[in-house]
């Protein structure tokens, strides 16, 4: 094993991709790192904004919102993959409904939807 100086300790931990953190609370999930959220729907179910029509457990919500929080360039695709397929998804269809319901989110909040 090759020793690391602080230098390369410092830049190592620097690079290394950051991980979602999800805040839970008693009624809903929410993340610095995206603009979704996941509402407590009652009798231990979860929805999730990008994922309508889907009822998920507490679990799953958050799986969900991990996904929503990273993005798949973070070398977290090993990850990324778990939470999908609690979720019954693939990687690029979790991801890539993540990523259209945020654009048309932002979308909408600067009056570009049609």
């Amino acid at each position: 094993m090759v020793a690391m100086n602080a230098t390369q300790l410092l830049a190592r931990a620097v690079s290394a991709p950051a991980v979602a953190t999800v805040h839970v609370g008693r009624h809903v999930m929410s993340s610095e790192q995206t603009g979704h959220m996941a509402r407590y729907a009652g009798n231990g179910r979860w929805t999730v904004d990008y994922l309508p029509g889907r009822q998920l457990t507490k679990d799953q919500a958050l799986a969900a919102m991990k996904v929503a929080a990273v993005n798949s360039a973070t070398g977290q695709e090993r990850e990324i993959g778990r939470w999908a397929a609690a979720l019954g998804l693939t990687t690029a269809e979790a991801v890539g409904l993540a990523a259209m319901r945020a654009g048309a989110a932002a979308e909408r909040a600067m009056g570009l939807d049609r």
